[in-house]
């Protein structure tokens, strides 16, 4: 437990120098950074969220209640967070800490075991963010802490979720026209009828695919994701149904055969691989991504690198606890082509 006390200690001295910022007259945060994702560019920043004491909440007990694949090894799962924070860094990549730009909201976070997976709480445009609206019990409420921080950041908010019995956890943003929705156990159906026709305002066409209602297609990133704009990742098996919404119209589309038409080509990944998350990575930049080294199968690598694709490897032990990818980790904020 030494880590946690050590972190402990630097978030007094963090708190403290907040305080003296604050009776200064100074602002904690910069405003009006540089934000959206919209093309798939350089990643330039990004907002993490490093583990601490809320990780003892989980144990044997519980550890299901709390979404988590097993009770996490606490030491190890806070040294290969920060061990990721230090390979963005190093790939020129601006980190900002959730609790740095959180003061009203703050004791919400060591009630939150699932925090530290960011990605799921919001997806952000250059037109502001798409806060999600996270299943209780385990998730909840963890959407109001990430919008205060994002707002202190200077990111506004383009969408969110005003009541109602229901959750939708994120969406994923293929280009500043089209938004791709997953019917997955972490949505609820008027939730995303209430989303589309919201965003359909904002955005030329949402692609809806119904999956599974099970934990491994959790997330719209567990079943697709881009690796460059002419190239993904997908586990096409669990595309029960796909439509494509408009502001006029809803049409059932053949997603292979529709993304081809947009000049995408689709590399299928294996059940196996789909379970080992292999569509949820961090693209650094087009071609590039930061992904687990036990995700993808040997010849699924090799194909790859026959496309050109450069794999920033990450081993992971400890974080495989919760259930989750980099990708999980890591909320994006800012993309920009070169």
């Amino acid at each position: 437990m030494a880590i946690i006390e050590n972190y402990n200690k630097l978030r007094r001295v963090l708190d403290m120098g907040c305080q003296i910022e604050k009776l200064s007259g100074e602002k904690k945060t910069g405003s009006n950074i540089a934000y959206g994702c919209d093309e798939l560019g350089k990643l330039r920043s990004v907002l993490v969220h490093t583990p601490g004491d809320e990780l003892t909440l989980v144990n044997e007990s519980n550890y299901k209640h709390w979404l988590y694949d097993k009770v996490p090894d606490i030491t190890g799962y806070i040294e290969e967070h920060k061990r990721y924070q230090e390979i963005l860094e190093s790939n020129g990549i601006k980190v900002y800490e959730l609790a740095d730009n959180v003061e009203e909201n703050r004791d919400m976070i060591k009630k939150m075991p699932n925090i530290t997976f960011l990605h799921d709480t919001a997806v952000i445009s250059r037109k502001g963010a798409l806060l999600s609206k996270m299943r209780p019990p385990a998730r909840e409420n963890e959407e109001v802490v990430v919008k205060e921080a994002l707002k202190n950041l200077g990111i506004p908010i383009l969408n969110e979720f005003n009541g109602g019995e229901g959750f939708f956890e994120g969406c994923l943003l293929l280009s500043k026209e089209t938004i791709f929705v997953a019917d997955t156990e972490r949505h609820t159906y008027p939730f995303i009828r209430e989303f589309i026709s919201n965003i359909l305002s904002e955005f030329d066409e949402v692609i809806y695919v119904r999956t599974p209602k099970a934990r491994r297609y959790m997330h719209p990133d567990t079943v697709f994701n881009r690796i460059r704009e002419d190239l993904a990742l997908a586990y096409l098996p669990a595309f029960e149904e796909t439509c494509l919404f408009t502001e006029d119209s809803r049409e059932r589309i053949d997603f292979k055969k529709f993304m081809q038409e947009k000049d995408m080509n689709i590399i299928p990944v294996s059940d196996s691989e789909q379970s080992r998350l292999a569509c949820s990575f961090v693209p650094l930049e087009s071609g590039t991504i930061f992904h687990y080294d036990v995700a993808l199968d040997q010849e699924t690598g090799k194909r790859l690198a026959r496309e050109g694709v450069e794999i920033i490897p990450f081993h992971p032990e400890a974080l495989l606890a919760g259930g989750g990818s980099l990708r999980c980790h890591t909320l994006r904020l800012c993309r920009r082509k070169k």
